[in-house]
Formats: structure tokens, C-alpha cells, sequence
């Protein structure tokens, strides 16, 4: 049984979804899930990584049919059967060359039982996953507007999922939040610092880009400095919101 730390509650999670597994998920406010199934009685999940989140992944299985459950069950029944007769045929000194043949006949049955199988399994199979700070998120930490679709680390470290970490924010909100962030600040610093490491940032000098800035200004459509300066839409966004160039001016 998972040790609960003081200040952990933990939440049932519910699936949208019906499946045969008996298996039962919780997660917590500290960010930990564990599990309750056949051989687990409240282990922890340490999931994967994407991205540098913690994600989880898990398999569910749907109801198997009740065509495919008789064929699977006549299949193995048949199994049995030329199991059976292989055997008496070998106890009663039948010719080699018939128990031969029951013998090819028994592998293919079970070969076509093995993919049928296989089939059936692939078929039934529900690939769940999610990332753990939206399902703390979801669990433990209501929404107070419904445009608030992103679930911020307010200290910026993607390993850290206590819902008291955690803020639910819209796009807008978190791109603010984001500005903070110490990966983003290092990479303004050296985009500005060490121009030649990044190709598009290096397409443009300080003359070149007090310019740009002039003609945004001016209101100048982002697609026509696009072809001006030979730069992307998104690097003059970049500019035009200060993450590029910022202590450059605007020519006068």
C-alpha cells in the first residue's frame, strides 16, 4: 500500500470510456498516481516523458463480442479435440502418416487460433494516455473561466505537479506567464547575444531591424515585411513583441 505523505488527498479517476480491466486509478494533489488491479494494491506510476512532462500511458480493453468469443472458444475446443486424438492415435499404434497429418492439422488450428486471438486483443484495445499536471489540473483545481484551457507551472518546472504549483490559464495568460520563464530568458538572452547560432535571427542586422520596427509602426502588413526581409512571419511576430531585438529601437 502507497505511503501517503501529510496533505495528500487522492481522487478516483474516471474514464469516458467502459473497459474489462479491473483495475482502478487514483491520483493525487502532490502529482503521484497509483494503481489498485490483480497484483497492485496501490503501487505508484512512474509513467513516461514527452516533451519534459510526465505523461502516462495505460491499456484498456473493450468487451470482446459475442461472434468472436464463440469462435474463440469453438477454436480451442477444436485445440483439444485433435490434442486428444493425436495422443489415443499414438497409444493405439496408429500409422505415422496419419498421425502426421492430425498433427499438421492441430498446428494450423492453433495458429489460427493464436492470430485470432491477436486480432481480438488489437481490436478491444483502448490506448489511454494523459499528462499528469492537466490531471492533477482537472482533479483538483476548478476553473474559474472556460477559456482557461492551459495548465501553467507557476515555477516553471515541468516536474513539479502539485496542484499548489499549478494554475489553470488561457492561451494569452500563459504566453505572459511564459516571458518568465528562466529556458525562455536564456534563450532571448543568447538569440541576442550569439545571433550566428540561429539562422533567422541572423538574416538581420541592427540597421535592418530598426527598420523593420519603423515600418511595423507604421502598420505595415506582416506579410509584406515578410517578403521585404526575407524572414518569417513568426520571427517578425518575435521582433514586434520584443523577444527578438528588444533594445533595438525603431528608426527615427
Amino acid at each position: 500500500m502507497t505511503t501517503t505523505y501529510p496533505g495528500e488527498r487522492w481522487k478516483v479517476v474516471e474514464f469516458d470510456f467502459e473497459f474489462t480491466n479491473e483495475n482502478r486509478i487514483e491520483i493525487s494533489n502532490f502529482g503521484r498516481i497509483r494503481t489498485f488491479n490483480k497484483v497492485s494494491n496501490g503501487n505508484i506510476l512512474n509513467g513516461s516523458m514527452i516533451n519534459g512532462y510526465p505523461i502516462i500511458r495505460l491499456k484498456f480493453f473493450k468487451q470482446r463480442d459475442e461472434e468472436t468469443a464463440k469462435k474463440l472458444v469453438f477454436l480451442q475446443a477444436q485445440v483439444v479435440k485433435l490434442s486428444k486424438k493425436i495422443k489415443e492415435m499414438n497409444l493405439n499404434g496408429k500409422p505415422q502418416e496419419a498421425i502426421d497429418e492430425a498433427t499438421q492439422l492441430l498446428e494450423k488450428v492453433k495458429k489460427n487460433l493464436k492470430k485470432k486471438f491477436a486480432d481480438d486483443t488489437k481490436q478491444r484495445t483502448i490506448h489511454y494516455h494523459s499528462l499528469i499536471h492537466r490531471l492533477v489540473a482537472d482533479y483538483f483545481l476548478p476553473k474559474a473561466r472556460t477559456n482557461q484551457t492551459i495548465v501553467a507551472h507557476m515555477d516553471h518546472d515541468k516536474l513539479n505537479n502539485r496542484a499548489s504549483n499549478l494554475k489553470w490559464m488561457t492561451p494569452e495568460e500563459n504566453y505572459a506567464h511564459q516571458q518568465h520563464s528562466p529556458l525562455v530568458i536564456a534563450e532571448r538572452l543568447d538569440r541576442q547575444t550569439n545571433p550566428l547560432k540561429h539562422p533567422s535571427y541572423s538574416k538581420l542586422t541592427v540597421t535592418r531591424v530598426m527598420l523593420l520596427k519603423k515600418l511595423l509602426n507604421e502598420g505595415k502588413p506582416i506579410k509584406t515585411l515578410v517578403k521585404q526581409f526575407k524572414v518569417t512571419d513568426t520571427q517578425i511576430l518575435r521582433i514586434k513583441r520584443g523577444d527578438n531585438w528588444g533594445k533595438i529601437e525603431a528608426a527615427k
